[in-house]
């Protein structure tokens, strides 16, 4: 089976937010089929149903968005703060992300 082509951020070919519900996911992925009708536009077509794939499911879209995010890369650098220096942040730096520290 061959991998989707995805962008990093599937939310962002359906057009929903972080904290979007399953029926908003839904209702997102039918706006966007009367928009990209298969036949009119298969490639677009193609990268919404994909992304929907991915979204549907609660377990897939938590596999996707936490192994997403690289294991050893500073933890500035994944929040944002701009710095580059790297810091010790503890074992486990993608779980600081998760909490949201």
């Amino acid at each position: 089976m061959e991998k989707p082509n995805l962008p990093s951020d599937p939310r962002m070919v359906l057009g929903v937010a972080e904290d979007t519900t399953d029926e908003q996911i839904r209702a997102a992925y039918l706006r966007k089929l009367k928009e990209f009708p298969p036949d009119r536009s298969p490639a677009e077509f193609e990268q919404v149903r994909d992304a929907y794939e991915l979204l549907r499911d609660r377990r897939q879209r938590f596999r996707h968005f936490l192994f997403s995010i690289d294991p050893l890369a500073p933890l500035d650098s994944v929040l944002g703060s701009g710095s580059s220096e790297r810091k010790f942040v503890g074992p486990e730096p993608w779980l600081a992300v998760l909490k949201g520290k």
